[in-house]
């Protein structure tokens, strides 16, 4: 990051017309760039494309405080393995990640969260609940990709088309 640092900030300013207050780096390939920007009123999710020299805007999302409430921003996981930003009707796709599209959306909320000011109030049972519940659903979503059953059972259901496919083929049937 630090090689490109001070061109994602010039790009942040004529864009933006602010300096990031924080950055937080989703990939970070040869020539491709997608961040997590926070600046002092909204956060913006960029793909950017980095030349080594300058950087060009592939695409990004802005999510200004004024036009956020908690819950908001989803992310999900595609089936080919990019991750989907949205809020409200806009949607930018990042590339694939190990970690959890949750994590991405937890980041830009608590910074939304903080901009607002409402890190320091009391939080209601029900939204402690929500995200006690959101967080169990993450563990459970990781724990299912780990999880190696399903797996064995798909060797295990091949190796015995692969047997009744031989045994045909050599007429043992």
């Amino acid at each position: 990051m630090a090689e490109h640092d001070d061109a994602v900030r010039d790009w942040c300013s004529n864009f933006h017309g602010q300096d990031p207050v924080e950055i937080s780096m989703w990939a970070d390939k040869k020539d491709l760039l997608q961040l997590l920007i926070r600046l002092e009123d909204k956060v913006v999710i960029a793909d950017l494309e980095w030349n080594g020299e300058e950087i060009r805007e592939n695409g990004s999302l802005s999510i200004p405080i004024e036009g956020w409430s908690p819950g908001s921003i989803q992310t999900r996981r595609m089936p080919d393995g990019l991750v989907r930003f949205r809020h409200r009707n806009s949607e930018i796709m990042l590339a694939p990640k190990v970690r959890a599209p949750e994590w991405a959306s937890a980041l830009l909320e608590k910074w939304l969260l903080s901009m607002r000011g409402d890190s320091n109030q009391p939080r209601d049972r029900r939204r402690r609940l929500s995200d006690i519940k959101r967080n169990r659903e993450t563990v459970m979503r990781m724990l299912e990709q780990a999880a190696m059953d399903t797996i064995h059972e798909g060797v295990s259901q091949v190796e015995m088309k692969i047997s009744v496919i031989d045994n045909r083929l050599t007429g043992r049937q």
